[in-house]
């Protein structure tokens, strides 16, 4: 098993990599076999994704911020605008591979909103993209041109703007056997890591503003997701992440049919999440087994970009029902032989437009679910959503559920 040390600065393609002095400028060539680790230079800035494989170790080395793949680009330049005959109306002079899901102004900004048709641009930040023409049309990572809503040059209006798009699917693509430590992942048009297989481990990596490009233009729904295994994965292993900016979720596992199997020890814990429009942590078609959701910080449910330009509740799949929870459970019609998911020692801040738990599945899959020992913040509108039934009083769901009786509130102050 060897170590591979990469400087997309500094080193050097004949290099051999295999220390820090010896660092090497690429690693999509290396003969990687299982139980091989690659690491990237902190401070690293990659435009692109991580290009990860099968049973491999991704990390860092030496000291600085966690190396970065961005999937946006950069159109911040005079010349990269140019005004349009409707006023205010910008358009983009760089063509763009797939729908626009976020713009992000000022390095880390997300106060963009998506508009759906052109005459919509009102605002200072709206912003609408569309396919070139009509074979463009059928792709979905197509081409397509943007346009702003800028009163004065965008470029002299923002320092910095990076635009979001279709173009990768996923940051990195999940794939049995990997290890992702100490990476940051930042400005997808869809997800943030995404895939499928058994014994994946995400350690101390970051998300942001991840998601926002349409998955239904005729229904105005659009999806993104932090961390997504698709159909299948046991021994999936979440831990000490920082989610920030999602669109939809920060984790979910999902897939519909008869593919999707109930993953077998799903551990999501010690992580910080903070303002997503859906969920932190989203689970549907099948309850899983033997998994926890355990030790984590819940912040700014239904929150960020994900809300603007949206009337309340936001766009959803199950509207009119309420979206922006913390803990959102739904699709799963039955249990699970075995099922097991465990919910505790969790703080859960505010949920503004939704609730801490909500729960639309079945009674018996409800059944096997633990809630205990998590900390809420008082919601007068809605607290938890379970068993059918919405509470606003903590006292009265742990009552009627037998639920979280050892939960307890906790301040909105205390909860930031």
């Amino acid at each position: 098993m060897a170590t591979y040390y990469i400087d997309f600065t500094d080193g050097r393609t004949e290099n051999n990599g295999l220390s820090p002095d010896k660092a090497r400028s690429s690693y999509t060539d290396l003969a990687l076999q299982p139980g091989d680790t690659v690491l990237f230079r902190r401070g690293s800035f990659v435009r692109g994704m991580l290009e990860a494989k099968e049973y491999i170790c991704y990390g860092a080395y030496g000291e600085g911020e966690l190396p970065t793949f961005c999937g946006s680009v950069d159109v911040s330049n005079e010349w990269d605008w140019m005004i349009t005959q409707e006023e205010n109306v910008w358009k983009c002079s760089k063509l763009l591979r797939g729908d626009v899901g976020n713009l992000i102004f000022n390095v880390n900004e997300c106060s963009a909103t998506l508009r759906w048709t052109k005459e919509e641009l009102c605002r200072q930040g709206d912003f609408y993209s569309c396919p070139l023409n009509a074979e463009e049309a059928e792709k979905k990572n197509g081409s397509r041109e943007l346009y702003l809503y800028s009163v004065g040059h965008p470029a002299r209006a923002y320092s910095q703007i990076e635009a979001a798009a279709y173009d990768t699917r996923c940051m990195v693509k999940l794939a049995a056997g990997m290890t992702l430590e100490d990476i940051r992942v930042i400005n997808s048009g869809v997800h943030g890591m995404a895939g499928q297989g058994n014994g994946i481990t995400v350690r101390r990596c970051v998300f942001e503003n991840i998601g926002g490009c349409p998955w239904s233009h005729s229904l105005k729904i659009r999806f993104g997701n932090g961390l997504e295994i698709w159909h299948r994965g046991n021994n999936i292993l979440v831990e000490n992440c920082v989610f920030k900016n999602i669109y939809d979720s920060c984790v979910t596992h999902q897939g519909p049919g008869e593919e999707t199997q109930p993953t077998d020890h799903f551990v999501c814990r010690n992580c910080t999440f903070d303002t997503y429009g859906m969920a932190a942590f989203e689970y549907r078609d099948k309850l899983p087994i033997r998994s926890v959701f355990e030790n984590n910080r819940c912040l700014n449910a239904g929150c960020g970009f994900a809300m603007l330009g949206e009337s309340k509740p936001r766009s959803s799949e199950i509207w009119p029902q309420p979206m922006g929870h913390h803990i959102f459970l739904w699709r799963i019609p039955a249990p699970t032989e075995g099922g097991d998911l465990v919910i505790s020692d969790n703080m859960f801040g505010a949920a503004p437009e939704g609730a801490a738990i909500y729960s639309i599945i079945s009674p018996e899959a409800e059944a096997q679910i633990t809630l205990k020992n998590n900390i809420y913040t008082p919601n007068d509108t809605l607290l938890v959503h379970f068993g059918g039934t919405s509470y606003t009083s903590l006292e009265e769901y742990r009552k009627q559920t037998g639920k979280d009786c050892d939960s307890r509130y906790v301040s909105a102050s205390e909860s930031r």
